[in-house]
């Protein structure tokens, strides 16, 4: 029998905030200042990917050695001044403020930096003193370890099976399942749905994500 949901984990980039192409672009800036060009053809090998992991496969990739600490504080530099600009997803602010209305628990779990994190927060009007929210700094491994949806839970007071994880990537589907968790996967493209892990239950709309949340919402035009 299917444990009735108690809370809705929702991750950041991506699925509320649409930043993936700030965080695109922070990167290709601070390339630039290396003298390397790089734009859209980064995305996809490094979506998902916590701020080390990136570090390490642009080393790798462009055959140089950048510190790492000067390298993520250029990064932060740039994300913070555009930060204010940023959108949310078409659709995802109806469906999270739909859940709070309805009375379920919600926790926000990011890969990102806390002060990145709360930018977007801040840039999303989604700050809160109640709202419990994992960023990078709060756990020893990000996705796809399972370790930062376990501790969103455990704040929350609910168990794995309790918890449903909505997640516009297959990095943060699986950090999840491993969790013990269900995940809602909702990507930004039709053409990714087939990456995501086994167990993940696609959704195509912000109507198909409220329903399996179990909230409605006011259809678009009326």
């Amino acid at each position: 029998m299917t444990q009735a949901i108690k809370a809705v984990l929702w991750d950041m980039d991506g699925t509320l905030a649409d930043s993936e192409a700030l965080h695109l672009s922070t990167l290709v800036a601070v390339l630039a200042q290396h003298g390397i060009t790089a734009g859209e053809e980064l995305h996809a090998p490094i979506f998902g990917k916590t701020g080390r992991e990136v570090h390490a496969f642009c080393c790798e990739r462009f055959g140089i050695d950048f510190d790492y600490e000067p390298w993520t504080m250029a990064r932060a530099r740039h994300y913070l001044s555009e930060a204010p600009k940023m959108q949310p997803r078409p659709g995802a602010l109806s469906v999270y403020h739909a859940v709070r209305e309805a009375g379920t628990r919600q926790a926000i779990v990011s890969n990102s930096p806390r002060m990145l994190l709360e930018a977007g927060l801040r840039a999303l009007d989604l700050q809160d003193p109640q709202l419990i929210s994992i960023s990078i700094n709060d756990v020893r491994a990000g996705k796809p370890d399972p370790e930062p949806y376990q501790r969103a839970a455990w704040l929350l007071h609910v168990n794995p099976g309790e918890a449903i994880v909505v997640e516009d990537s297959p990095t943060g589907a699986r950090a999840a399942i491993a969790a013990g968790m269900r995940v809602l996967a909702w990507p930004e493209h039709e053409s990714a749905a087939g990456t995501f892990p086994e167990g993940a239950r696609i959704a195509r709309s912000e109507y198909e994500l409220a329903d399996a949340l179990g909230v409605q919402l006011t259809p678009r035009g009326t």
